[in-house]
């Protein structure tokens, strides 16, 4: 899940160094949306503003970990 979510992610958003501890810090408000616009479409899944922390966007895996939370959610 963590390599497709990158490949995703850098296909839409190649600026962005999706290695970084410090990713929340990277993104401006279209790339945050983006992201979010990326994995509810990607895995059916409800995001909203409340997710978006400096907590989940950390690094990628915690957008991973994230994303199990809500297919978790989910089922």
């Amino acid at each position: 899940m963590k390599q497709h979510i990158l490949d995703i992610l850098s296909d839409a958003l190649p600026a962005v160094n999706f290695a970084s501890d410090f990713l929340f810090s990277e993104l401006d408000s279209l790339g945050i949306a983006t992201i979010l616009a990326i994995l509810m479409d990607e895995y059916k899944i409800s995001l909203d503003a409340f997710d978006v922390t400096p907590k989940n966007f950390k690094n990628l895996d915690s957008l991973v970990a994230m994303v199990r939370a809500k297919l978790n959610e989910k089922a």
